[in-house]
């Protein structure tokens, strides 16, 4: 079994943990930001763009502590 962080636009620079502060009706132009810190993080659109990039849209995902990680 391999494990991999998720990373890139979606973990926060400062507090190294991915906890987004998302609107229920986000947009793709919506400003998402650091639900701990506040820091902003990307457009709703990047962060989604990265997330598939980083093969969000299959595999299993667990959150552990604050990160994403990927379970093969």
């Amino acid at each position: 079994m391999t494990t991999q962080y998720l990373n890139h636009n979606l973990e926060c620079p400062h507090c190294l943990t991915i906890r987004l502060r998302i609107p229920a009706d986000a947009q793709r132009d919506t400003r998402i930001v650091c639900d701990d810190c506040g820091e902003f993080l990307g457009t709703w659109d990047d962060l989604l763009t990265d997330f598939e990039r980083q093969g969000g849209n299959t595999g299993v995902f667990r959150l552990d502590k604050g990160r994403i990680k990927r379970i093969e």
